[in-house]
């Protein structure tokens, strides 16, 4: 059985800190208006369609500002099939705007 020093301790997690924080800086966030959110059931179909894509983390509605906010990782999936992907089920995506 090997202990670890304090030293190779305090590398490991220096080590898996940096690589938490380089998986945090790959992710954006995308937000989208779209028109003719009107309810839960609406929010719904939309956030289950952009879920299914591979790259996407997370997506979240808000209907009474007519958003949607996705979290995905840009090396897997560009905003543009985002946006498709939300107009594919019959709302019309306008403005987006990519956060880091």
């Amino acid at each position: 059985m090997r202990f670890l020093s304090e030293e190779d301790k305090e590398n490991k997690s220096t080590s898996t800190e940096t690589a938490d924080e380089r998986a945090e800086s790959t992710k954006s966030r995308l937000v989208v208006s779209v028109s003719g959110i009107s309810c839960t059931t609406c929010a719904l179909a939309i956030e289950k369609q952009v879920r299914k894509m591979k790259g996407v983390d997370d997506v979240k509605s808000a209907i009474m500002l007519n958003k949607i906010f996705i979290d995905y990782d840009p090396a897997l999936i560009d905003s543009t099939r985002i946006r498709k992907a939300i107009d594919k089920t019959g709302y019309k995506s306008h403005m987006s705007v990519e956060e880091k």
